[in-house]
């Protein structure tokens, strides 16, 4: 569970949150203002989110750039694009679990 954290002060607001809504729901309640807030979740939490998420959006795409890549070798069209979906998936997980 992550907690909510006021940026201004550096005050925990709210504890066992787990997602944006709930951190932005909880700090609306809290009365602090929109942006002033971040929600920090553990080093652990953070990797297993990640994990989580690479498996879901991730692994498919990667299994597609290697099967490219193998098979039309890495100048190919194909197997950039390949990458190139693989890599901005992977990039858009960890914009959503930031390490602290």
């Amino acid at each position: 569970m992550a907690v909510l954290k006021q940026i201004s002060t550096g005050r925990i607001v709210a504890g066992g949150l787990t997602n944006q809504e709930s951190a932005m729901k909880m700090a609306k309640n809290a009365g602090v203002a929109e942006g002033d807030y971040q929600l920090v979740f553990s080093e652990k939490e953070i990797l297993d989110y990640r994990r989580e998420g690479y498996a879901q959006a991730c692994d498919h795409l990667f299994i597609d750039y290697m099967a490219n890549l193998t098979e039309l070798g890495d100048t190919a069209q194909a197997t950039i694009d390949a990458k190139q979906a693989w890599l901005s998936a992977r990039a858009s997980v960890k914009a959503s679990f930031p390490k602290s």
